[in-house]
């Protein structure tokens, strides 16, 4: 078994995570990501940079969507502002 990743090592002010596939379906998710599932619809429909990112702003809250192989990450962190 793979040791667990701190996302807050990589991503500063991370406070959750929610990775889904093409059918929308999770893949994983921690922190607040448990509690944004219903974000799915709406994030997979985002267009992002021609190397598959984007960055969203909710609030406080700032979602980092990254697009590879039929795969979606967001990364959730609070905003820095």
């Amino acid at each position: 078994m793979s040791p667990k990743i701190d996302l807050s090592q990589l991503v500063p002010n991370a406070i959750g995570l929610l990775a889904f596939d093409e059918n929308n379906q999770v893949v994983d998710a921690f922190g607040i990501g448990k509690e944004r599932k219903g974000d799915i619809r709406q994030l997979s429909q985002v267009e992002v940079d021609d190397e598959g990112f984007a960055l969203l702003q909710e609030n406080d809250i700032e979602v980092i969507l990254l697009k590879q192989h039929d795969k979606t990450i967001a990364v959730y962190r609070y905003s820095s502002q």
